[in-house]
């Protein structure tokens, strides 16, 4: 993949995760059955994402970058695979996590959301190279239960990424929609509220279950990342409120 790039090189001196790079020129990379497109990122906001990367992975072992295969983020505006527009979007054919440094910016939670959710899609590729399939994962569900048909079907379903306590076994509508996204939400809630998934486990023995698999797929990739999901069913938890709805 040929990509015009320039590295942030103010913020090199700090970075422990892959490089952050802006975009040149505008970039179509083809992959799987489509396209992914995006345009350059004003500089403010390719810094402001950059530093808010750097703290969202500060708590990720490094070796782990390389086990998921991310060589790289790019940083970019008016990101879209297959004409919808995303947040982010995992190109594990190309080693790259794309991050639109605009979409969802404003939204108190959600970028931070979206870059843990997005990785763990680099994460589940490697563990096995299939995503979409996870038979181990699907009989944890409750008896009867099916998927959706994929996230791409659920982008502008209103509140799908909410977090809920009216499902069993899933954190959001939106894990409901696909195997690939049910791992990929609890892995990104797991992250950024750890005290609610501590809580919900308690009573939920369907979840329960998924964390101690989530947490078995990190240490089969990467042994350092063995403890970065530190629930553990029983484990005391401090109070914890409301949290923003995540679409």
């Amino acid at each position: 993949m040929l990509i015009a790039i320039t590295c942030l090189g103010l913020l090199r001196p700090m970075l422990t995760t892959p490089p952050c790079v802006e975009l040149k020129t505008p970039v179509v990379v083809h992959v799987g059955d489509g396209d992914i497109s995006c345009e350059l990122s004003p500089f403010d906001d390719s810094l402001d994402a950059a530093v808010r990367i750097q703290r969202e992975f500060s708590t990720y072992p490094t070796a782990l970058f390389a086990r998921a295969g991310c060589a790289r983020i790019v940083l970019c505006t008016k990101l879209a695979y297959a004409g919808q527009l995303r947040a982010a979007i995992p190109d594990w054919e190309h080693n790259t996590l794309y991050i639109d440094t605009q979409r969802g910016a404003k939204s108190p939670g959600y970028p931070e959301h979206v870059l843990h959710h997005e990785f763990f899609h680099l994460i589940d590729h490697a563990d096995d190279g299939d995503v979409y399939n996870d038979q181990t994962w699907t009989v944890l569900n409750p008896m009867g239960f099916r998927y959706g048909t994929g996230g791409v079907n659920a982008q502008t379903t209103r509140n799908t990424g909410a977090l809920t306590d009216s499902i069993p076994g899933f954190l959001t509508h939106y894990a409901t929609t696909g195997v690939e996204e049910d791992k990929a939400e609890l892995f990104a809630f797991s992250i950024t509220h750890p005290d609610y998934i501590a809580a919900r486990i308690k009573t939920d023995a369907t979840l329960a279950t998924k964390v101690i698999r989530l947490q078995a797929i990190l240490k089969n990739l990467c042994p350092d990342a063995e403890d970065l999901i530190s629930i553990h069913p029983n484990a005391p938890t401090t109070s914890h409120s409301a949290y923003p709805s995540n679409n």
